[in-house]
């Protein structure tokens, strides 16, 4: 993967989230800067979600610790084999929201 397609697979994991969030009508906020989404809860909590384009690499940090995700057969995955989506519900459900992607 080059870095334009990088860039292009990380801003279609963010418009996913924001489209799921608007469809969901969950109160939560989300501001995308650069090469980083935080999604703001109620609490004022936050999970980051950047991308890291020297590694390829798309970051989550949560309440649930930060996780690195590299782009393998078409998902998001961590070096255990764990999916990006999964980390983000698990994080969702930590921070009070409950919501399937």
């Amino acid at each position: 993967m080059n870095v334009a397609e990088f860039h292009q697979k990380v801003e279609q994991v963010w418009q996913q989230i924001e489209e799921k969030i608007d469809d969901e009508g969950l109160s939560v906020d989300t501001e995308i800067q650069g090469a980083v989404c935080t999604l703001t809860f109620d609490d004022e909590s936050q999970i980051i979600i950047n991308k890291q384009e020297a590694m390829l690499e798309l970051w989550l940090a949560s309440k649930l610790g930060g996780f690195h995700f590299a782009f393998h057969d078409g998902e998001w995955v961590t070096a255990e084999g764990r999916s990006f989506w999964t980390h983000l519900e698990e994080a969702f459900a930590r921070h009070g929201e409950q919501v399937s992607f």
